[in-house]
């Protein structure tokens, strides 16, 4: 896949009638869309969600204090729903995306479909309403097992269905760009905060350590993932938002600063919820990568600096599903293999 040079401006005031999220119901979209709202040059912020089985509204609180929410309910594999959102919109954020790796081994048609289809349907109808700026937010999964700090020039090679889908969308958004689109391409490493769903690692952990469960490990548990604070990813997107440059395709890494194993995350959960629960070691997936380093020196290049810790998250996630437990009943507290 071609990659274009980057040449970044200096941060400019750019405003924008109009700024479409694309999933700002799911885990990093509603933290985007908070983000961006914030901005006192966005007009309007609009999330377009297909409200699928990872959408929730109340990570949108305490938004949603304010009034209704703009919230259209739409997929973006619909050239109506996206001709309907992008009216008169300035900038698309797209973040809509089916992400769980293990189910995309077990239902790569859906990834694709949606991953692959529904970008080239919000491709084409970002051209048709003269879309300013477009972000699309990828993965860092795209470059395959790679265990030296890649550059954004490094070549793909996806090992999964789902990342697999994520690079044909991001070749997509090239072919866009030659078109005339002015599009961002942003490939973080695994977000991780409150409010993400319960298939996630973190989550996952936390609560079958808060229920007396042994944490499920798939293989040796020695796979390295490096952790994102979402708050920061957000950030970062608003950062790239807010960026211009010469070129119509800009290309970012967006890297955490803490590398860790599986067996390290299960330390952490262990002691941040005081449980030691132990640990079930089942097969590994079919296919499962030793690690993603990639190089951030771009974004860090804008004034990107991640604030947050995984230690502060791990601390957050612990408040918020060891409340949502006390209110269970009690027979649902534990429920120990």
């Amino acid at each position: 896949m071609k990659q274009c040079a980057k040449s970044v401006a200096p941060k400019q005031d750019i405003s924008f009638r109009k700024v479409v999220v694309t999933g700002g119901l799911g885990f990093i979209g509603a933290r985007v869309f908070k983000q961006v709202s914030r901005m006192a040059h966005v007009a309007e912020t609009v999330i377009l969600d297909s409200v699928s089985y990872a959408a929730d509204f109340r990570r949108l609180a305490p938004a949603s204090e304010a009034g209704d929410l703009p919230v259209l309910r739409g997929d973006i594999r619909s050239r109506i729903d996206v001709a309907a959102a992008l009216h008169e919109a300035d900038a698309v954020i797209h973040l809509a995306a089916e992400t769980h790796v293990p189910r995309s081994f077990a239902d790569p048609e859906l990834f694709f479909d949606v991953n692959v289809t529904g970008t080239e349907t919000l491709l084409k109808g970002a051209l048709e309403a003269g879309v300013k700026h477009f972000i699309h937010v990828s993965t860092d999964e795209v470059y395959g097992a790679v265990t030296d700090d890649v550059r954004e020039t490094a070549p793909l090679r996806p090992t999964s269905p789902y990342a697999s889908s994520k690079a044909m969308a991001e070749e997509a958004v090239m072919m866009a760009a030659q078109d005339g689109l002015n599009a961002t391409i942003l490939r973080p490493t695994n977000a991780v905060g409150t409010g993400q769903h319960a298939e996630k690692l973190f989550p996952r952990f936390v609560m079958r350590a808060l229920k007396g469960q042994r944490l499920t490990i798939e293989g040796t548990g020695r796979q390295e993932r490096t952790f994102l604070p979402v708050g920061d990813l957000a950030a970062a997107i608003g950062l790239a938002l807010n960026t211009s440059g010469t070129d119509p395709l800009r290309v970012f890494n967006i890297s955490g600063e803490e590398d860790l194993s599986v067996l390290d995350v299960a330390r952490l959960v262990f002691a941040a919820t005081g449980k030691n629960t132990g640990l079930h070691y089942v097969r590994d997936r079919i296919r499962n990568d030793v690690a993603y380093r990639i190089d951030d020196t771009g974004i860090r290049g804008l004034g990107y600096r991640q604030k947050s810790s995984v230690d502060r998250e791990l601390r957050a996630i612990c408040a918020e599903l060891g409340a949502r437990a006390r209110r269970q009943p009690e027979h649902l507290r534990t429920r120990a293999e």
